[in-house]
Parts: C-alpha cells; sequence; structure tokens
C-alpha cells in the first residue's frame, strides 16, 4: 500500500515551525512533511548514520558495523517508505541544493494477520532485534485492545545532532495526529527504546500499554539476548495514542 501513489500533487506539509536550538538565538524553520521518493535514500542514510549508532539495541550489538544489520535495517526502512506515511524535518540548505534532513520518523502501517517475514533477514543480530519488537508487538494486542484491523506502527525516529535540542522529535510525533486524520488512521502504536524517546513519547500524550526488561530478554537457553546492554535497567516500551480525537497542539 502507497498512499503517496494513490495521491497526486506534491507531499503533504504537515506543518511548518521556527524554533531555536539551545546555543544559538537566531530561530530555524523547518518543514514537517511527508518525504518525496527522490529522498528515500537520503533519510535511509540519515537513519544508518544515527538511529543505528544511538538506539540502545542496536548500539549494544554494534549493529552500525556489521553490514549484513545495517542491510537489514535498510530493507524494512525502505519497505517502510514506500507506504508513503514517514515523516521529515526539513529545512533550508545555505549551500544550496537539496534542503537539509534534520530529522525523520520512519512510519508505516500494520495489518492484523500479517506476519513478519524473517527470511528477508540475514544478519543473526538482526533477527534478534526483530524478534523482540515483534514478540512484544504482539503481546501488546493492539488490534484488539481498540478492534481495529490496522494501526501506524514506526521503525525509528532519528534527530541530527546538528539540529538536537530543538524540540523536533515532539514535532514529529506529533505529526501522526495530522496523519491519522488524514488517512483515517484511529491508533498509532510504537515500541519506544531508549530513556529520552519514552519521555519524550509520553510528553506527545502516548500511554504505555506493555514494558519489559532487556534484562529478562533471554533465548532458549537462559542466556540473556543483549548482554552488553548500556542501559540494564531500562525497560523498552509499547506505548499507544488513539489519533481521531486529540487536539491539535499547534
Amino acid at each position: 500500500m502507497s498512499l503517496q501513489q494513490s495521491n497526486t500533487g506534491p507531499p503533504k506539509v504537515w506543518k511548518t515551525i521556527e524554533i531555536k536550538k539551545k546555543d544559538t538565538d537566531v530561530p530555524i524553520k523547518f518543514s514537517i512533511q511527508e518525504i518525496p521518493e527522490d529522498r528515500f535514500e537520503d533519510v535511509i542514510d540519515h537513519m544508518c548514520k544515527y538511529f543505528l549508532a544511538d538506539e540502545p539495541m542496536s548500539n549494544s550489538l554494534n549493529g552500525i558495523n556489521e553490514p549484513e544489520y545495517v542491510e537489514t535495517f535498510r530493507i524494512f526502512w525502505n519497505k517502510f517508505l514506500k507506504q508513503g506515511l514517514s515523516v521529515a524535518a526539513f529545512t533550508e540548505n545555505v549551500n544550496g541544493g537539496k534542503p537539509i534532513i534534520a530529522g525523520c520518523n520512519i512510519l508505516g502501517l500494520s495489518f492484523k494477520g500479517e506476519k513478519l517475514d524473517y527470511n528477508v533477514i540475514k544478519s543473526e543480530n538482526g533477527k534478534k532485534v526483530m524478534k523482540i519488537i515483534d514478540e512484544l508487538s504482539k503481546k501488546a494486542n493492539v488490534y484488539e485492545k481498540y478492534g481495529v484491523d490496522k494501526y501506524m506502527t514506526a521503525f525509528g525516529l532519528s534527530v541530527s545532532p546538528s539540529y538536537r535540542g530543538a524540540a523536533l522529535g515532539g514535532h514529529l510525533l506529533d505529526a501522526r495526529v495530522d496523519i491519522g486524520r488524514e488517512y483515517n488512521i484511529s491508533v498509532t502504536s510504537t515500541m519506544f527504546t531508549s530513556p529520552i524517546s519514552q519521555k519524550l513519547a509520553a510528553r506527545c500524550g502516548f500511554e504505555t500499554l506493555l514494558e519489559k526488561d532487556y534484562v529478562d530478554m533471554v533465548d532458549e537457553k537462559g542466556n540473556q539476548v543483549l548482554p552488553d546492554i548500556k542501559v540494564k535497567s531500562l525497560k523498552p516500551k509499547h506505548m499507544q495514542k488513539e489519533l481521531l480525537d486529540q487536539p491539535k497542539k499547534y
């Protein structure tokens, strides 16, 4: 399913904002919008560079330095981008050329009854991470809880270090309300894996459906799946938010 392909015209702009970074008094203008197809590879490159370095599970597995692990994520990000829901924060490139990708949130639809295709995952570490995400998503039971056959999910949110401290993550998350209204998607649910993303999601109105300690994630032999994770006490949280009745924050 591709929402962009079913709609003519340029990618939708959900909002335009001007905000200041902590280290400057000069406001920067950002466009929070759908991602055009000619920027898909740029967005994937951004996620490979920043998200894989920062995300706790990927960090613990040193995934950024494993080509097959990186390729696993490139495959899934490309699949999500083609659905046409993903958003990015673009800002002007003062040196000319294409607008700069300051941050992005990879979004897609999850459908009741669909199954994860593990055959496309060549990395054993990639399979570990995808299995954690898949199992927690099933246990969160979003379809039954909300009586839906689809919901908006996500596969990573990242802001470039150059633009952190400008509240872009919150604006990217809040864009899901407009997306839900536009495409009649009533619920969004995502697994947030870091303390920063969990706090951000809570501020944006997400509620916890399910959480589980990393240290309790073990394989069939009882060994920890992520023994080198730095945040031992962290519980990755599957969090949700209803969209269609949410008031705008801007």
